[in-house]
């Protein structure tokens, strides 16, 4: 009778690696992860960082750099153009972010209450989302065109203007301008996330509110909003961060015009970095916005930490 062979061993490295635990293994798995977002994300980081410290000048087509320290952030502080930069940022962030999340949830709820009209909303509001924000902000570019833009036939004809308009080109109505825009382009996500929120809401919920008496308004707002709470907080959030690092969208549009009235700090990093070369101020006023989204975040996650 002959003797059973022996399976043949395995590699070393194989039976190490079997030998690892579950949270070591998934650290070998994603470490091609790891080396990828270094590359793509911390080496640009580190890199942009350097330039922020130095000034960089073109002599006979090679870049020259050279050191000047806290040069850069210190110009940041003594700008007389960044504090109007920084009130048309917030202008921007405030209005647009409140504009999306309240038309989001009134679609929303159009939607899930199967109103009038939802079922129209359910089949085209993904359709703004979907575009780029270049040819977002083209469209809009062109509805909003001063000689035969459709938004000024409109609204002559509803009797709200008696002519026509260059929207983007007056101070008074550049920003609101831009802002409608952004909005048109953001509610779709939002929308979104808000109905998915209102489908995981208990119907015994509004069924026992009902039977104690509770009207619609009550319903919506002891049962809707509460339930909705880590929903909107977390959509807060994203649509304030989206908000911050606004450019696409702006720069096609207005380029920060009129007169400064659509400047917002991403644009004006930009305008500092490639119309007027100066890298370093550029980089410097980057780091500026990391720094008031980190600040921001930071806040957000103390806030939500005390409630829960």
């Amino acid at each position: 009778m002959s003797k059973p062979s022996k399976a043949a061993p395995s590699p070393g490295w194989l039976t190490r690696f079997d030998r690892m635990s579950d949270s070591a293994a998934a650290g070998v798995y994603l470490t091609p992860t790891y080396i990828l977002l270094a590359l793509t994300i911390l080496f640009p980081m580190a890199y942009a960082l350097f330039l922020s410290f130095t000034k960089m000048e073109f002599v006979s087509g090679h870049a020259h750099f050279t050191f000047v320290g806290a040069d850069n952030y210190i110009k940041l502080v003594q700008d007389a153009r960044i504090p109007n930069v920084l009130l048309q940022t917030f202008l921007f962030t405030v209005v647009k972010v409140a504009g999306t999340l309240f038309i989001a949830f009134g679609i929303a709820l159009t939607i899930f209450h199967g109103i009038w009209g939802g079922e129209f909303f359910k089949r085209i509001f993904l359709i703004p989302w979907a575009l780029s924000n270049v040819v977002n902000g083209l469209m809009w570019k062109w509805m909003y065109n001063g000689n035969n833009g459709i938004i000024n036939e409109l609204m002559q004809k509803l009797g709200l203007i008696d002519e026509y308009k260059s929207w983007l080109a007056e101070g008074s109505t550049a920003l609101g301008a831009v802002i409608i825009a952004d909005i048109w382009k953001s509610v779709p996500f939002a929308a979104l996330i808000l109905l998915a929120g209102l489908q995981t809401i208990s119907k015994e919920l509004y069924d026992a509110g009902q039977v104690d008496g509770a009207g619609t308004i009550q319903r919506f707002f002891h049962i809707t909003l509460p339930s909705l709470r880590p929903v909107l907080m977390v959509l807060f959030v994203m649509e304030t961060m989206w908000a911050l690092r606004a450019f696409d969208i702006i720069w096609v549009l207005t380029q920060g015009g009129p007169l400064d009235k659509t400047m917002v700090i991403n644009v004006y990093a930009y305008e500092q970095a490639f119309r007027n070369f100066d890298m370093g101020y550029g980089s410097a006023l980057a780091f500026f916005i990391t720094l008031c989204t980190l600040l921001f975040t930071a806040v957000y996650l103390k806030t939500i930490g005390k409630n829960d």
